[in-house]
């Protein structure tokens, strides 16, 4: 019933449904990892809270909720965590001191303890990285700087704070 919903309910301007295709066999982690990809994390969590109230076949209770499908697209997502997203693989395969870049994001606020210690269990560099920018789209603009900035000290072995 909630895919079936995600198609009928209404979307803000700009935005468009999750093909049907896409939906037909995913588990809910994978439809959740659809609609954040679609819509983005904060559009992404409306319009899913909207889909399950819907499927549920209930009143929406949530206050305004036909109101913030209607809402403005979120802001645009910032040059970094683009250049972030672009570069993905390259990052994966190149940075090789993880555990440092964990130390400086975890000093920097934009990982939390439990965040930094489930990305250094990974058993490779790789690994790590891979689990490091899963967690990317949290971070936001601040998160997003701090972390190029992170990565360009430890490429160019620097340890000032530029």
């Amino acid at each position: 019933r909630l895919k079936a919903a995600l198609n009928r309910s209404p979307l803000a301007a700009g935005y468009g449904t999750i093909p049907r295709g896409r939906m037909e066999g995913a588990d809910p982690l994978d439809l959740t990892d659809l609609v954040i990809g679609f819509y983005r994390e904060g559009y992404g969590a409306r319009v899913r809270r909207r889909w399950l109230t819907a499927a549920k076949g209930g009143a929406d209770t949530g206050s305004g909720a036909a109101d913030a499908l209607n809402a403005p697209p979120p802001p645009p997502i910032s040059t970094r965590a683009r250049f972030v997203a672009r570069h993905r693989l390259a990052l994966i395969g190149r940075v090789r001191g993880v555990a440092a870049l964990l130390d400086r994001l975890q000093a920097d606020g934009v990982l939390t303890a439990e965040e930094a210690a489930a990305v250094a269990a990974g058993p490779t560099p790789q690994e790590q990285m891979r689990r490091l920018l899963a967690t990317a789209p949290a971070w936001g603009r601040r998160g997003h700087r701090r972390f190029l900035r992170a990565v360009r000290c430890l490429t160019s072995g620097s340890s000032s704070r530029s």
